[in-house]
């Protein structure tokens, strides 16, 4: 509930400073859950710890608020509100009050950046050109990818897609088509969407980690009701949405799937 409170006060604040308006009193006001995502921050060190649902439930408002305050962070039309008035370093400042690290990583994974622009280039491997808002990790839980623009291969990362493709697991954005389990629920249940939980331990990332299909054992050949083979479906899942295949995007349902793969630097 303090997430989902913050959540409607960022939505109907009308002012020009909603670090010190709002989110220092919130911070003030409700350092028990600050303490709880301490807690969660401590679990995961070499396994995947368990979570109820009432605990992604939480996880899930908290991703929703700062999805809102990396708004601002954003150019488009995708939106017909622009986000909270808030800086960089002030948003850093929150996530970092909340116990979660911020990050700006120099070399680009999907584990740990959202393509927001992308510049074709006849490099092989992608590069950062520039952070649009950090990333942040709850210990060694992925809480919010980066944003950021790249410059990359059209056989890397197509442009029209890697950055135009609906971006799943996604509440708002202004750039391009999202979609996450919320939509279409009243405004209680949408509430009881389960966060989904990508983690990297050691030299190991796991992706969606409470779906229940393992993409691991599906066979290569095996298409799934939407026409996905196995690699289209990692490719998803990974990025959260098409990088590179040429396919309808807008009605997919990539929320069971799950996926272990190494930690391999672009």
């Amino acid at each position: 509930m303090p997430m989902r409170m913050l959540h409607d006060l960022l939505l109907g604040y009308k002012g020009e400073n909603c670090y010190v308006e709002i989110l220092m009193p919130w911070l003030k006001e409700n350092q028990s859950e600050v303490g709880w995502l301490c807690s969660l921050s401590q679990r995961a060190v070499t396994s995947i710890p368990k979570a109820t649902d009432e605990e992604l439930w939480r996880l899930y408002a908290l991703s929703r608020v700062l999805e809102l305050l990396a708004l601002h962070f954003q150019k488009g039309d995708g939106t017909d509100w622009p986000g909270p008035e808030i800086s960089r370093q002030q948003f850093d400042l929150f996530a970092e009050s909340l116990g979660i690290r911020v990050e700006y990583l120099a070399n680009y994974h999907p584990f740990s950046h959202e393509v927001v622009e992308l510049i074709p280039i006849s490099n092989r491997f992608p590069q950062i050109i520039q952070h649009h808002w950090a990333g942040l990790m709850l210990g060694n839980m992925r809480m919010l990818r980066a944003g950021v623009t790249l410059s990359a291969s059209p056989t890397v990362l197509r442009p029209g897609i890697a950055d135009s493709s609906t971006l799943y697991w996604a509440y708002r954005r202004k750039n391009r088509p999202y979609q996450d389990l919320s939509q279409g629920w009243g405004s209680n249940s949408s509430w009881r969407t389960r966060f989904r939980r990508d983690y990297k331990i050691e030299n190991t990332l796991y992706f969606n980690v409470d779906g229940t299909e393992d993409l691991m054992l599906i066979p290569p050949e095996l298409l799934d009701d939407a026409g996905l083979n196995k690699e289209e479906r990692v490719e998803l899942l990974v990025n959260r949405s098409f990088v590179i295949t040429d396919k309808a995007h807008d009605d997919l349902w990539p929320y069971d799937d799950k996926f272990i793969c190494p930690f391999l630097p672009e």
